[in-house]
């Protein structure tokens, strides 16, 4: 079968994935002369395969994934989906990413009907937090604003920061959650590692995401203004660990998020 790849120029066009057989779907990126493909893309690009697999009364409530290797920006990404369990509640759905190379991601995604039931908050929106009018922009070629609140490692490795998705993204509550997941990858690998003592010295260090999961409490507009409420764990065995707490500018909690990731000196 031929496949045409399209050109990506927005989120919305890199979540458009090319059907090749069934449950199996081809996705492109941007070619940003990084070499390697940011984590973001590789997730959500698995993530909207997956979804793309279950009926839309079923919506994600979280997914793990494992980084296999680098992989090539240069190259398409082929995910394929197993339908694991198709349940009248949940369904449960396994994505693995390949590029000429072999596998770059497996991921597990986990999908509920909705249900009626008690509801809680136990976790405050950040107290002093500036709204996203005001603070810099951080430069990036990827499709999102980035707005840094604070960044520090005294006493402890956090970070806050303002993300939203570039451009509209229409109403689909799966396209945003995929959306969501591109936006996750950003900043947790660099709180991660901030207490590492080459960090910040990144040609020194040989870093790499290691596995990644999101769990989404509520739904979520990516294409509005989310804050990442960033904490490190420490590290140990060459190995960071962060979470990341997301909230709307109302203050809800909407998802949570974290990651482990290599962190070492580069070998000679």
């Amino acid at each position: 079968m031929s496949v045409s790849i399209h050109r990506v120029d927005s989120l919305r066009s890199l979540l458009e994935l090319e059907p090749v057989k069934p449950d199996a779907f081809l996705g492109a990126g941007p070619n940003l002369g990084w070499g390697r493909i940011y984590g973001g893309q590789v997730v959500s690009q698995a993530l909207r395969a997956a979804g793309l697999t279950v009926a839309a009364a079923h919506r994600v409530h979280s997914f793990h994934a494992y980084f296999v290797r680098a992989g090539d920006e240069r190259q398409p990404v082929l995910y394929e989906v197993e339908r694991v369990r198709d349940g009248r509640s949940f369904t449960t759905r396994q994505v693995v990413a390949y590029q000429a190379g072999g596998a770059i991601l497996n991921l597990i995604a986990s999908f509920q009907a909705d249900e009626e039931g008690e509801e809680s908050q136990s976790r405050p929106f950040p107290e002093h937090t500036p709204g996203p009018d005001g603070l810099d922009s951080v430069p990036t070629d990827l499709f999102f604003d980035h707005r840094f609140v604070r960044h520090g490692n005294d006493p402890a490795p956090r970070a806050t920061s303002w993300l939203r998705v570039s451009g509209d993204l229409d109403d689909d509550p799966m396209v945003h959650a995929c959306a969501l997941a591109y936006l996750s990858d950003e900043d947790l690998l660099g709180v991660a590692l901030l207490p590492h003592s080459l960090a910040g010295n990144w040609d020194a260090m040989m870093n790499a995401s290691l596995d990644h999961a999101v769990w989404f409490h509520r739904p979520v507009r990516a294409d509005q203004w989310l804050l990442f409420d960033l904490e490190g764990s420490g590290i140990a065995n060459s190995r960071g660990h962060a979470l990341a707490r997301v909230f709307t500018e109302d203050g809800v909690h909407v998802a949570t998020v974290a990651q482990e990731g290599l962190g070492r000196a580069r070998r000679p």
